[in-house]
């Protein structure tokens, strides 16, 4: 088929060349058998923890669509901590209030949004490379890990993991149209959502070169209106995130003083050996460090073929590029604004969607090496190793179940006629982060108005 300057783009079909062996139904039904054990088992464990209460975070972050009156534009632009909530609260505003803010219809949501992007991710596979293969039962297991529950069912933020998964996803499929329009318009108004929701700013560094790379590989001169237009918004995106931003790094012991170079690597790479084993050590910073450097290689090996390849091969260096490079960003980002609370912060289960990215472009990149015995080599290595990822440790299990313990009893004390001080000391701790005055007087909105925990209670 020709592309948008006339060029001619190879069918992912007939890309056997990457992909092996002609596609099979077993393939097919063996990915999918995984994709819908691994989506059911993250609903099965949002049905079992998840409690509706607010919890910690969320008596926060709801401010800007629940306890305070803001117009989408303020919801959009909402600053909490670090980051921005962008599209959070546009989609809470939109589906709450039919579930009247109940927190496990929220975690439902949550996880579908988390399918939905692991479907996508399997659709972008296709895209870039072909058929689907045995191999891609590595998509769901990435996607669907359960190691992301604190983002689903304990501190449930659609803006902090869930939407920036899908998001980022659906970019990566944006840039495998042909059509620079097109292209151009959905690549640069999901650029603008991604940098407001979440973690998603990073990617507002790496959109620019991105455009810069497309311009000069694949785009005739006279597409150059176009792409100057679409560079000048995505530098304005970008800059538009800073405008009235305060520094809020949500850690009291935070400093702009560095600490040792060798401690930021340290936690980085705990980040990463999360997906496989917990620990501060040496053997789960080096499992970490073997990671990072996979992320490191698929960013120069894919970033160098960025300004070689053209059309359909220009798009299959530049995804696993963006992915393996936003996920080094917000890693390293983390380590700079939570190594003061110690290394063991870094396997933060909220963390793991961000990370599944990066490992996400990795295997995408294992695709295209060109040696078909090395390239299967690769790609079963990887597999065995994801295959392990898939247990749920019973250290995993256990805050799955002390999060779910602790806020159904905060909850049944405090409608039982508790006080907040005496439902802490209950529960054994704190339901939330705020002066107790205040969280007084969103319990008794709550209460009024009869939202969340005062929904299901006659």
């Amino acid at each position: 088929m020709s592309g948008h300057d006339g060029s001619t783009i190879t069918s992912p079909a007939t890309s056997h060349q990457v992909n092996g062996p002609a596609p099979s139904l077993p393939a097919y039904g063996i990915v999918l058998l995984v994709f819908v054990v691994m989506a059911a088992r993250l609903f099965r464990l949002t049905y079992r923890y998840a409690v509706n209460i607010f919890f910690w975070d969320q008596w926060g972050f709801s401010n800007a669509a629940l306890f305070q009156k803001h117009s989408l534009w303020q919801m959009f632009r909402w600053q909490y901590g670090p980051h921005r909530l962008g599209l959070g609260p546009l989609v809470s505003t939109l589906i709450e209030p039919h579930f009247r803010w109940n927190s496990r219809s929220e975690s439902f949501i949550a996880c579908g949004i988390i399918v939905l992007a692991a479907a996508c991710a399997l659709c972008l596979k296709k895209r870039l490379f072909g058929e689907i293969r045995a191999w891609d039962v590595a998509i769901p297991i990435l996607y669907l890990s359960a190691s992301q529950y604190e983002s689903i069912f304990i501190t449930s933020n659609l803006a902090h993991g869930p939407l920036p998964l899908l998001l980022l996803t659906l970019y990566c499929l944006a840039w495998t149209m042909s059509d620079v329009v097109n292209k151009y318009a959905i690549v640069l108004a999901l650029n603008f959502v991604i940098i407001y929701t979440g973690f998603g700013v990073f990617l507002g560094f790496l959109t620019p070169l991105l455009l810069i790379a497309d311009y000069r590989v694949n785009c005739k001169p006279k597409h150059g209106l176009y792409f100057a237009l679409a560079l000048l918004i995505a530098g304005a995106s970008l800059a538009s995130f800073f405008y009235g931003y305060t520094l809020q790094p949500a850690v009291n012991c935070f400093s702009l003083k560095l600490q040792q170079p060798v401690l930021y690597l340290w936690y980085a790479s705990l980040m990463f050996a999360n997906f496989w084993i917990k620990g501060t050590g040496i053997f789960p910073r080096l499992i970490g460090c073997a990671v990072m450097v996979g992320l490191l290689w698929t960013l120069a090996s894919a970033g160098a073929n960025l300004f070689k390849s053209a059309t359909r091969a220009w798009v299959r260096c530049a995804v696993p590029a963006t992915l393996a490079g936003y996920s080094l960003l917000f890693s390293l980002n983390t380590a700079i604004g939570r190594l003061c609370l110690g290394l063991g912060s870094a396997q933060s289960s909220r963390y793991m969607a961000y990370l599944a990215l990066g490992l996400f472009g990795v295997y995408l990149h294992l695709l295209s090496i060109p040696v078909p015995n090395v390239r299967r080599a690769a790609l079963g290595v990887s597999l065995v190793a994801l295959l392990a990822t898939v247990p749920i440790r019973a250290q995993d299990r256990g805050l799955m179940r002390f999060f779910s313990e602790l806020k159904r009893s905060w909850r049944n004390c405090y409608l039982a006629g508790g006080s907040i001080p005496a439902c802490d000391a209950v529960a054994g701790y704190k339901i939330d982060q705020e002066p107790e005055h205040i969280l007084q007087q969103k319990l008794d909105y709550l209460k009024e108005m009869k939202l969340n925990m005062y929904a299901d209670t006659k």
